[in-house]
């Protein structure tokens, strides 16, 4: 056995084992429990000569950090950064989500691609470096991080804010920093990250009044209600935004010179996307804020008519907002690409977002109101994301407001999402609270910079009063 097969073997059976840890991440603290695989890695360095440290911030949810060090303390230093926990698994799946099954050269799992394959390919590299004896010029650094699929709030955001000199790099290899350019099945390039678009999760709470099942016509029917206001913002047309990077990317893909006038166009690269095959969800996320309504929870038993219903919207903002970015019925192009920091350049740039629907029709106005509550922070918000304070309430209708914003206030302590207080219809509730979507998703919790460069940037600060925030596992741990 060669050399690149040892490393390919090592890979495939850590990669396996991680898989079968089952460190499931629902966005709950106590979830996850990467210790599992943070044991598996220890065991797998065990003997190589390399030493590393753990980290908990939370009980179970620990991140292992290595570090081989270089022949010259001047020379750039490489972070290879990874994170051990996966989403949960939904029905339907073809093998055991976490049976990690060899079958006919694939592994087959939960976290086989996002990104347990890459966290182990980074781990079998390391160890075959330290045991080898192999220096390279510059540190090393391998990072298994927890809490990825929920934010990193107890992994690297953790890291970074209170043990920068753990993941201290000069430069970040990690998923998704960039995406190949396959056009017909050929590969014209890949695409270099320079940025990551913010992260604004909102939760659509909805009451009605509880009734039986047996009579339903004109009830208060929560469910129905919420299921109105997810049409609405699923039907929301979001501008899109053209800055100075997204032509030089349809450039690269080479079509045809129509279809390249069309999407670099704010105005006609919606009706252009579909051309791009595979690459169109891509195109259009990098283009647009997008909302998603991604959880629903709604009634109690299935003989009674609901009377709360909560809906979960997952809003990923375009890179550069800030509290000047104004809203728009028409797309526009922004002044500025982003920096390499994933923020706007000394030009603040400038994100257009379509108003909500201009006029709302009455379209429950027959059946008793139920109410909406203004949205709110997700359970899995980062913190920092702001809460909303006030319901609306059945009666008569009235222009909704705008959502509004403490003067003077920073992206992470603006106080929006407020549905209006009186005298709101049904129908008028819903609409204020889609155009409440809007605003906040170009508004709301500026997280724009990438994860992967804000590491390059850590936090300045007293590192022993950060090191109390959270609970350490003892010492540096050497193997072998």
């Amino acid at each position: 056995m060669n050399l690149d097969d040892d490393v390919t073997s090592a890979t495939v059976g850590l990669l396996r084992e991680l898989i079968t840890n089952a460190c499931v991440n629902d966005g709950s603290p106590d979830s996850g429990q990467e210790h599992r695989s943070v044991a598996t890695l220890e065991r797998f360095f065990h003997g190589s000569g390399l030493s590393w440290e753990i980290v908990e911030p939370h009980p179970g949810r620990t991140s292992l950090v290595a570090r081989l060090a270089g022949t010259d303390p001047d020379a750039p230093a490489l972070l290879l950064l990874g994170h051990t926990d996966v989403v949960p698994v939904a029905p339907g799946w073809q093998h055991d989500p976490f049976g990690a099954e060899l079958i006919d050269g694939v592994v087959w799992g939960r976290g086989a691609l996002d990104m347990l394959h890459l966290t182990a390919s980074y781990a079998a590299v390391l160890r075959n470096l330290a045991a080898s004896g192999t220096r390279l010029r510059g540190d090393l650094v391998f990072a298994a991080v927890a809490d990825e699929e929920a934010g990193g709030r107890l992994g690297a955001r953790w890291l970074v804010e209170n043990r920068p000199e753990l993941v201290a790099a000069d430069a970040v290899l990690s998923e998704s920093g960039g995406v190949p350019l396959s056009v017909d099945g050929a590969v014209l390039g890949v695409t270099v990250t320079v940025g990551e678009k913010g992260i604004s999760t909102r939760r659509l709470d909805v009451s009605g009044h509880p009734g039986h099942a047996s009579t339903p016509w004109r009830s208060s029917n929560a469910v129905i209600t919420a299921a109105e206001a997810v049409g609405r913002i699923a039907a929301h047309p979001i501008a899109p935004v053209v800055d100075e990077l997204w032509p030089q990317y349809v450039a690269a893909l080479g079509v045809e010179p129509g279809l390249a006038e069309a999407l670099v166009d704010p105005a006609t690269i919606d009706g252009a996307l579909d051309r791009l095959g595979p690459l169109a969800g891509l195109a259009h996320a990098v283009t647009h804020t997008t909302v998603s309504p991604d959880v629903f929870r709604g009634g109690d038993a299935i003989n009674v008519i609901p009377a709360r219903a909560e809906v979960e919207l997952d809003i990923r903002t375009l890179p550069g907002f800030s509290p000047t970015t104004s809203t728009s019925t028409s797309p526009r192009r922004s002044a500025r690409s982003p920096t390499a920091s994933g923020s706007a350049g000394s030009a603040t740039t400038r994100r257009r977002v379509r108003r909500a629907t201009r006029s709302c029709t009455a379209r429950s106005a027959r059946r008793s109101r139920p109410r909406i509550r203004a949205l709110q922070p997700s359970r899995s918000s980062p913190p920092g994301v702001p809460t909303a304070a006030t319901s609306g309430s059945a009666g008569s209708p009235r222009t909704a407001s705008a959502c509004s914003r403490p003067a003077g206030s920073t992206p992470t302590s603006v106080a929006c999402c407020t549905a209006p207080t009186n005298g709101s219809t049904s129908s008028r509730s819903v609409c204020s609270c889609t155009r409440s979507i809007a605003w906040c998703g170009a508004h709301s919790a500026d997280r724009s910079a990438s994860r992967t460069l804000a590491l390059l940037s850590p936090a300045s600060g007293d590192a022993a009063t950060r090191r109390r925030s959270g609970r350490l596992r003892s010492g540096r741990r050497a193997a072998g």
